[in-house]
């Protein structure tokens, strides 16, 4: 978790480096202009397969959760406790916390950083996919 806040701010902080005057996306780059940003594709086949892992391990995380605590088992994940009471307010949390990836991964594509978007995405996939591990692992009885 703290690999994923540093990256974005890191990639806050890149996303500063504007020239002001003269439109430029980047100031050690004045050929490239905001009209190229513009150009650029977001859902290229990459971003589409992480988005797609990304989700699925959502997906598996909140199964193997959900499956837990209606057997009386318990989530272990101090962050997420609050969000796994009600099957709703699971579901919600993960497609907002999904959103919020495929957000951060955008904006980050939109100053160049795609490798950073997709670390985004790709640490969001591994975090959730740990998660699902650890429910399986200490899985109730009765599933």
């Amino acid at each position: 978790m703290k690999m994923l806040i540093a990256i974005l701010a890191l990639a806050a902080m890149a996303g500063t480096l504007r020239a002001q005057e003269a439109r430029y996306a980047f100031a050690v780059r004045p050929h490239v202009t905001d009209k190229d940003l513009a150009a650029s594709r977001f859902w290229t086949r990459s971003t589409i397969a992480l988005v797609a892992l990304d989700g699925a391990a959502k997906a598996a995380d909140s199964f193997a959760t959900r499956k837990n605590i209606d057997g009386g088992g318990a989530e272990y994940n101090p962050l997420a406790r609050p969000f796994v009471h009600t099957t709703g307010v699971q579901v919600a949390a993960m497609a907002a916390l999904l959103g919020a990836e495929i957000a951060a991964a955008y904006w980050t594509h939109r100053r160049r950083h795609d490798n950073v978007g997709h670390a985004v995405l790709l640490g969001g996939a591994a975090m959730n996919g740990l998660g699902a591990a650890s429910s399986i692992k200490h899985r109730v009885a009765d599933w």
